[in-house]
């Protein structure tokens, strides 16, 4: 069975849910992760399944789900369907 998920790489979107959430929450999910702190805006997207929301990063060695976004505002338009195998 397929799994679907829905992602969205627009990058103000993502800039604005960045700037909600903050250096200092976004520093602290790293940590507890173990993941290096991420620099670049471009390699963010937001990505939602069945059960939650996360955050995720595109590092150098795969991607990473940093944390849930349950408690912040998500953007209405720019979601695409990805059907994962």
């Amino acid at each position: 069975m397929k799994n679907i998920v829905y992602r969205n790489h627009d990058r103000y979107a993502v800039k604005r849910l960045l700037m909600e959430i903050g250096a200092h929450q976004l520093n602290k999910e790293c940590e507890l992760m173990k993941l290096p702190f991420p620099k670049r805006l471009g390699l963010f997207y937001i990505e939602s399944s069945d059960d939650c929301v996360y955050l995720v990063y595109k590092y150098y060695d795969g991607t990473r789900k940093i944390m849930k976004l349950d408690r912040y505002e998500l953007p209405e338009a720019g979601w695409e369907r990805i059907s994962l195998e």
